[in-house]
């Protein structure tokens, strides 16, 4: 009887670890899919609004405009005391 006992206990122990395998699977898969949902909602926004490439770069030379002026009033600043 012990050794009828050995292969049910073995594939029961089987059926365990395929069913930990799969659960940690589906766990892995439900964060994929979240993280591509969230991805895909944040894109979909407002999918009639298109990005004009002129709008871009005046976007940038406008930072660039302020980076400059911050930097030259950084550099206008005079030093206080013996520092």
């Amino acid at each position: 009887m012990s050794q009828e006992n050995k292969p049910k206990n073995c594939a029961v122990s089987d059926v365990l670890r395929k069913l930990e395998q799969l659960d940690s699977k589906i766990e892995e898969v439900a964060k994929k899919l979240g993280y591509l949902k969230k991805t895909f909602k944040s894109i979909q926004e407002d999918p009639e609004e298109e990005i004009c490439p002129d709008e871009v770069d005046a976007d940038q030379a406008t930072r660039k405009i302020i980076q400059d002026i911050c930097i030259e009033s950084l550099l206008d600043i005079k030093p206080k005391g013996d520092a």
